[in-house]
């Protein structure tokens, strides 16, 4: 699978560009380097700077991106729970999509989807002794985690810090998150600590005014939000739900532009958070209203997602984590 750095560089040499062309006061040589060779990832800012440099448009790049491998342009449709392509976005998670396909192939067993991680791991370790990159790196720690997890029958008090540290480490490094870092936390933090969990998101939230300037970003900053409250919901830990819950409401403060999708997200997770916490008769009501919404603006995709928690939600041993990405 062709990188990210890996397209900027091909398309670098197709323009007759040197790094010391493209370079200037804002980005080394060096990074520019690091970066084409996958020792770096880059912040959003600096991206966009580097594609102005050599005069080429986010959509040329994705495009040249998705072109570069058979897997990539697949990469969508085998994440994407109903088979329709996901965003171009979503490419950046093409790496990790074997080890999300054994964690939700409803076909293997336990043991099965063990055998499988342990394989995994091998060919990543074999895989990262020829090439020490960051996506190696990332995946053979996912799958640790991922594993581990399985072992224990996905019971949370197993602690997973260790397993996780390279890619808590990464995110907790990297000084602005892009698309990637922010898919990266939505889909690794279900194996995370929850201190680990909480903490990545506190970070994520200092960035809150950068995100609803952009509409990618913005989304994917919405999906934190509701990755993380429903995954603190799972471990039954209900102040760092409410932390969650009063942040999301924060980064909504901030967007001048709110999205209805985004507003009924959070009167349901208002009224989720009301019903698991004691007051359960308003509780109730506040996702009631979220359907008949629903229904009323002919959302059916949302009332169909919203009526499966609700129905579930009632039931509070379940263990259930959503993690669905609202775009």
């Amino acid at each position: 699978m062709q990188s990210l750095g890996q397209t900027f560089h091909e398309l670098r040499k197709s323009k007759n560009l040197t790094l010391k062309e493209v370079a200037d006061d804002e980005i080394s040589m060096a990074v520019i380097s690091k970066f084409e060779n996958d020792q770096t990832m880059l912040g959003v800012d600096r991206f966009l700077h580097l594609l102005q440099q050599i005069n080429v448009t986010t959509t040329d790049f994705f495009y040249r991106y998705r072109e570069s491998d058979e897997r990539a342009q697949r990469a969508g449709l085998e994440i994407s729970d109903d088979g329709t392509p996901l965003p171009e976005i979503f490419d950046v998670l093409e790496p990790f999509n074997d080890i999300f396909q054994i964690s939700g192939d409803d076909n293997q067993s336990t043991a099965q989807k063990i055998l499988s991680f342990q394989t995994f791991i091998k060919l990543t370790e074999q895989e990262l002794k020829k090439n020490s990159c960051l996506a190696n790196r990332l995946k053979l720690s996912l799958a640790e985690a991922a594993l581990k997890m399985h072992q224990s029958k996905m019971r949370d008090h197993v602690s997973t810090h260790q397993e996780m540290f390279p890619i808590i480490d990464y995110l907790g490094g990297v000084s602005a998150w892009t698309a990637f870092e922010l898919l990266l936390f939505i889909t690794t933090s279900i194996y995370m600590d929850v201190e680990d969990s909480m903490m990545l998101f506190s970070r994520f939230m200092k960035q809150a005014n950068f995100y609803v300037r952009l509409t990618d970003l913005r989304h994917l900053g919405y999906s934190v939000c509701f990755t993380l409250f429903s995954t603190m919901v799972a471990h039954r830990t209900f102040d760092d739900a409410k932390f969650v819950l009063e942040k999301f409401d924060d980064l909504m403060s901030k967007d001048n532009d709110v999205e209805a999708q985004f507003a009924i997200l959070s009167l349901f997770l208002h009224g989720w958070y009301l019903y698991l916490t004691g007051q359960e008769d308003v509780g109730k009501d506040k996702c009631k209203t979220v359907l008949q919404l629903c229904k009323t603006l002919h959302l059916t995709e949302d009332s169909r997602f919203y009526r499966k928690i609700y129905d579930s939600m009632q039931d509070k041993t379940s263990a259930t984590i959503y993690s669905k990405i609202f775009d």
